[in-house]
């Protein structure tokens, strides 16, 4: 099972994209922090509780970062609006609106229900081409 993240464009702060699943057609949109943004590349999925979020959520395995952080750097796929609410996250929206990711939550929660914290997910991120 594979996410795509396609970055399509980027503001002064953000990246904007669209993300779908090969094995669904759900679709989203995608914020990212231009600055604080993963590297394009491969990465494998799991779940575990995060502190922020006080409950389990999808954890991006990006080894360089999660080395540095000594375990786990917290990066994450999750709701937010705005670039300054990431910090290497993926935030995932209903559309772009300016310089934010309209109604988070929504797709947030479709996405959570169609992973069911199953093992052998990876998310693939490419660049804006």
């Amino acid at each position: 099972m594979n996410i795509i993240v396609q970055r399509q464009s980027k503001s002064i702060d953000g990246l904007f994209g669209a993300m779908t699943l090969d094995w669904n057609p759900f679709t989203c949109v995608t914020l990212e922090n231009l600055n604080k943004a993963i590297p394009k590349g491969i990465y494998e999925i799991d779940f575990n509780y995060s502190p922020h979020f006080n409950r389990i959520m999808p954890h991006i395995l990006v080894s360089s970062r999660d080395l540095s952080a000594g375990g786990d750097a917290g990066i994450r796929i999750h709701w937010a609006n705005f670039p300054a609410q990431l910090e290497g996250c993926i935030a995932v929206g209903t559309a772009v609106d300016g310089d934010s990711i309209d109604q988070s939550l929504i797709p947030f929660n479709q996405l959570y229900a169609l992973l069911g914290q199953q093992h052998g997910i990876t998310i693939e991120i490419r660049d804006i081409v």
